[in-house]
């Protein structure tokens, strides 16, 4: 080793003399990881709506991102999200669902099928992976549907505008399997988390409900009837991934260009 390399080497030994062992980053670049997978899974979502919806539906709808920000921005600026093949699920031959997709015109029909890709997507990132991919049910914009290990958990997701009526209490009954809790969803919201027993006490659905803006929202897991698996989600994963995904945005959008009628009943709370 020649004169030069050694004094090199003998100033980077005395440098680093003293100093602690590296911390350990991968715990929380992972942690940070999931939440930017979450993100970027929303993110990608905006190119299921194209310019002409974009441009009917106002982007100013649609938050911006700023240094530091969370929050998301739909534009057409980003990739394509790979699009997600509606399920279809027979009709039960009672009153027309909710959010029917039919009799609409061409225009309201292609907004409300953009609204369910981008919904998807969020709501896929919002749940956990026992869910299931999530995609849309091509019979209502309410509708989704996640499938996992040959379990179909079907997916109700509803922002409606608020109908005047009180919400529903939020209690427990223990007899009846049925629980609710309070929880800070942000700040300003507060939701109602329930788990209950659908058919039978061996069977529960999970759901978070919330008032946004001007309307109420819903996400209801329901679990696979027919194979007696519950929902596969805690209450407290659901609070946390709603929280978390981006959800919310696709919420804001739907309480500031309605999805749904508002409905005269009492709410989901």
């Amino acid at each position: 080793m020649d004169e030069d390399s050694s004094l090199v080497r003998d100033v980077m030994v005395r440098t680093t003399d003293g100093l602690g062992p590296l911390p350990d980053l991968v715990p929380g670049a992972v942690t940070r990881g999931r939440r930017r997978r979450a993100r970027a899974r929303l993110v990608i979502t905006a190119g299921a709506f194209g310019a002409v919806t974009l441009v009917t539906l106002g982007t100013a709808a649609l938050a911006g991102l700023g240094p530091g920000s969370d929050t998301v921005r739909f534009d057409t600026g980003v990739a394509a999200a790979p699009y997600r093949t509606p399920a279809h699920v027979a009709p039960t031959g009672g009153p027309e669902e909710e959010g029917s997709l039919t009799g609409l015109s061409a225009d309201e029909r292609r907004r409300l099928e953009d609204f369910q890709q981008r919904a998807a997507v969020a709501l896929d990132a919002a749940l956990p992976d026992e869910v299931g991919m999530i995609r849309p049910v091509d019979s209502s914009v309410a509708l989704y549907q996640g499938e996992r290990d040959g379990n179909v958990f079907l997916v109700n997701f509803t922002v409606r505008p608020l109908d005047g009526q009180a919400a529903r209490a939020c209690r427990s009954i223990p007899a009846k399997r049925l629980t609710c809790e309070k929880r800070q969803l942000t700040e300003t919201v507060e939701a109602s988390l329930r788990v209950a027993a659908v058919n039978s006490p061996d069977t529960t659905s999970t759901s978070i409900s919330f008032d946004f803006g001007n309307s109420t929202a819903l996400i209801d897991v329901s679990p696979d009837e027919g194979k007696g698996v519950s929902a596969p989600v805690t209450a407290r994963q659901l609070l946390d991934g709603v929280r978390e995904s981006g959800l919310l945005d696709v919420v804001r959008y739907a309480d500031e260009h309605p999805v749904l009628e508002k409905q005269v009943s009492v709410r989901g709370g």
